[in-house]
């Protein structure tokens, strides 16, 4: 085992990666369990197989997130079973394969390579907009309500938005009061909008859409970053972020000191100033 678990709530498994504190999260239900956002070295990803053989589940599915090639991994050990995200992700990924896929070569051996990206859209979920990969992005989608994956194991709900990414999910587990928020709401990373979020407004709709399932929840999980049991301040520090580049302020954030960060929240403020 090469990275340490932690139990963050009854059933609900976190391991962070030694790359960019990514995190798997792995929800257990008896003797069934969803593997969400498994990453990212070979051996890390072995480590999931091991986890759940250790706490004796079967893994029935995994989920994805969003579309970002970090999120959308799987290893041989895993079995071959459904693997869900957004009907965006899952078109996006079959759309435009080759492109996605481009920042592993050469990272990841072609056996993990090919199991990059193959998902498919939650069974009964919600068609939001009919745009296709590659269109204009828009000031505003359709967002569908609040859904749930068929499983019997456990209740766990899926927010559609599109912030950080188009066709982005977070994944509310109302039993343990636990919400895993993909690339959002980190402790190591600003506020991170899409390229192709011109103004933020996308932005600021997907974490508009966020409020009452943070502001219930006990738990966070950020794709990248520490889980925290304070989901409210976490919401309330990347509020405050927002508020100040829409106002055009230099902000006072310790998550600047990263020099990508810094460059990050540049590209911020030129697409704050568009808002």
């Amino acid at each position: 085992m090469t990275r340490a678990v932690i139990e963050v709530a009854e059933g609900v498994l976190v391991m962070t990666s030694r790359r960019y504190a990514t995190n798997t999260t792995i929800v257990v239900a008896g003797n069934e369990a969803i593997v969400i956002d498994p990453s990212w070295d070979p051996d890390e990803l072995a480590d999931v197989a091991e986890v759940l053989r250790a706490v004796a589940a079967t893994c029935v599915a995994g989920i994805a997130t969003h579309l970002h090639y970090d999120h959308v991994m799987w290893h041989p050990s895993l079995p071959a079973v459904p693997r869900w995200a957004t009907p965006w992700t899952a078109f996006s990924w079959q759309a435009d394969r080759e492109r996605l896929l481009r920042p592993l070569i050469g990272d990841l051996p072609d056996e993990l390579l090919e199991l990059v990206g193959r998902v498919e859209p939650v069974p009964h979920a919600p068609r939001g907009s009919s745009e296709v990969p590659g269109s204009p992005y828009p000031a505003a989608t359709r967002l569908p309500a609040g859904y749930s994956i068929p499983w019997q194991g456990r209740e766990m709900l899926l927010h559609e938005h599109d912030a950080h990414a188009r066709g982005h999910l977070a994944l509310e587990i109302p039993d343990a009061r636990v919400v895993i928020v993909g690339d959002m709401l980190s402790d190591v990373e600003v506020p991170y909008p899409d390229e192709d979020d011109a103004d933020l407004v996308p932005y600021l709709v997907g974490l508009d859409r966020l409020t009452d399932v943070v502001l219930r929840s006990a738990v966070l999980v950020p794709g990248h970053g520490t889980p925290t049991d304070d989901p409210s301040s976490r919401f309330a520090t990347d509020r405050r972020y927002l508020d100040g580049i829409l106002a055009g302020h230099q902000v006072d954030d310790p998550r600047l000191d990263d020099p990508e960060m810094k460059e990050l929240n540049e590209r911020n403020m030129t697409q704050a100033a568009r808002t």
